[in-house]
């Protein structure tokens, strides 16, 4: 690996083994981790390493206080990724892609711009419209509907406890998310989606095409707001055929 400064190094993680040349960077949803991509290195190829947050409030870094300010979490991520000279690109999923995007446009300005940004299950930046934080309760709701957490979770009120504080945060800055305007970006985008999401209508991924000067291009897969998770192997072949004509990998 490049040599890095560790304090910026340890905002993200590799998944996998094996020396690439270039980096593809994932963010995950809310109240998601880095981990939820593990599939993803069986399908990408040997020069594509994948790299994932490694954020406060989950995993090992549970005990952690966990991020409340979007900027300060881009930040980070920010540094992390200008420690390491390869291309790169960047794939998020629903909240993830907002946070791709600020990223995006942090980096742009350091003059370190990405090769590709992937924005899945999320409408355009400009089209949103802030709403309140929601009760825990309603997390919780949100989160056993679209079957993103194991069931017995919810029945263990010590591991609720535990993990509440970085799902709290991480629906507090999704829904709280202001837009600014900002000079569109010079990279390639591409506005991914499912079928049957009825939150993020083909409208509002195509709508992401205002956010670059480049080409912009809108897929949707078979499936509701997480369909990636059935679409894996098709996906990740989607988002490394990409990002290797684009980095010229």
């Amino acid at each position: 690996m490049f040599a890095a400064d560790r304090a910026a190094v340890s905002w993200l993680r590799r998944l996998g083994t094996g020396e690439g040349t270039s980096r593809l960077v994932c963010l995950p949803y809310a109240g998601g981790s880095g981990s939820s991509y593990e599939d993803w290195t069986r399908w990408l190829p040997a020069g594509v390493e994948l790299w994932v947050p490694d954020l406060p409030a989950r995993e090992h870094r549970m005990l952690e206080e966990p991020v409340e300010d979007i900027e300060v979490l881009v930040g980070a991520l920010t540094d992390a990724v200008c420690a390491d000279g390869r291309p790169a690109s960047l794939f998020g999923h629903s909240f993830g892609a907002l946070v791709a995007f600020e990223l995006a446009r942090r980096l742009r300005d350091r003059s370190r711009p990405v090769h590709g940004l992937f924005v899945s299950g999320m409408a355009a930046p400009q089209t949103l419209v802030p709403r309140p934080t929601p009760t825990d309760e309603e997390i919780l709701f949100d989160l056993r509907s679209q079957g993103v957490a194991p069931p017995e979770l919810y029945e263990q009120p010590d591991l609720l406890e535990l993990v509440m504080p970085g799902i709290r945060a991480d629906y507090a800055m999704a829904l709280g998310y202001r837009y600014r305007d900002a000079p569109p970006l010079t990279t390639p985008v591409f506005a991914l989606g499912g079928t049957t999401d009825d939150g993020v209508p083909e409208a509002g991924l195509a709508a992401w095409a205002a956010q670059t000067r480049a080409s912009c291009e809108t897929r949707l897969w078979h499936g509701d707001h997480m369909y990636l998770r059935d679409r894996a192997e098709e996906l990740s072949g989607f988002v490394a055929e990409r990002h290797l004509r684009l980095t010229g990998g």
